[in-house]
């Protein structure tokens, strides 16, 4: 129900870039950070209960889907009353609305980004949720978005830092935050080849209840087409990535196999599992593929330590 391996990689997303790719370069150059652990915390757990509350919601709207393309997780409606699910939405969404008060209380930044970005993430997840996730395409690339936006969530509360330290050592500056788009660009693409996988696993059932995406409305042979697109586009990111690497040391060869296999070989065997699929269960094997990228990529776009 509440997903606690998707709000793990949620948190990680945040910590990893913003502990060991920011928060080191900065200081690296003589800046003060802005946040504290306290103030880390606070946005980190916004973030995880945005999310969860996102999840609940789309749950409760999705019940009929679920009931046949997950019989085995459903929730609302057979375990629980349907109608507590929104009562739980609003508590987790006020929980996480104060945390984000909390948080601007702490910073208090000029333009007050814990006031609108937190509730304006809440409502884009609301209207996915309620209409935009049975669309073609655009509910895909809506909460590709959002997954993307996570990582420069912690760019936020440091652009004074960043800016000062900036003129200070530009190039080890530029590379921290280099990497922190880097976290980005690559949590928007995974997700939308995932959320691409997911309507082609979910065929059936979405089709059963009218829900329009890409592959009831034009079918599943022509949606595999623009989710092995998108297989593709991430193996040549990650091959990009790992040739830049190779031709400038930048990593160990440690990493360097280490991203081949993780990285690399999954993404490749994606994009070749969804050319050819003609089952749900290639479908499963190659969204299994896709939280193997994800996971890995947290812990491999950055430069480990020699």
């Amino acid at each position: 129900m509440f997903r606690l391996p998707n709000l793990v990689m949620v948190f990680l997303t945040q910590a990893v870039p913003y502990w060991v790719v920011l928060r080191p370069a900065l200081l690296k150059a003589g800046g003060i950070p802005v946040m504290s652990e306290r103030t880390f915390g606070l946005m980190v757990a916004a973030t995880v209960l945005v999310t969860l509350g996102g999840y609940i919601l789309n749950d409760y709207y999705d019940r009929s889907m679920d009931a046949m393309n997950k019989p085995r997780r459903v929730v609302w409606g057979k375990y629980l009353p349907a109608g507590s699910a929104l009562v739980a939405y609003a508590l987790v969404v006020v929980a996480a609305h104060s945390l984000a008060f909390l948080l601007y209380i702490d910073l208090l930044p000029a333009n007050r980004w814990p006031l609108w970005v937190f509730p304006g993430v809440s409502f884009l997840l609301f209207l996915y949720a309620w209409q935009m996730k049975c669309t073609a395409v655009v509910g895909n690339l809506l909460v590709s978005v959002l997954c993307g936006l996570v990582p420069l969530l912690v760019l936020l509360p440091e652009d004074r830092p960043i800016w000062i330290t900036s003129f200070v050592q530009p190039g080890v500056i530029s590379e921290a935050t280099g990497v922190v788009w880097l976290y980005a660009l690559f949590a928007f693409v995974t997700n939308l080849l995932r959320e691409q996988i997911k309507d082609l696993e979910d065929f059936h059932g979405d089709a059963a209840c009218g829900c329009m995406t890409l592959a009831v409305s034009k079918g599943t042979r022509y949606a595999q087409k623009p989710a092995a697109f998108t297989g593709f586009t991430v193996s040549v990111l990650i091959a990009l990535l790992l040739l830049f690497w190779h031709q400038t040391d930048s990593v160990s060869q440690a990493q360097l196999a280490t991203g081949v296999g993780l990285l690399l070989l999954p993404a490749v065997m994606t994009t070749t599992l969804l050319f050819f699929a003609k089952s749900k269960k290639v479908y499963t094997q190659a969204s299994a593929l896709v939280k193997i990228i994800m996971l890995a990529g947290i812990f491999l776009l950055f430069r480990w330590p020699a």
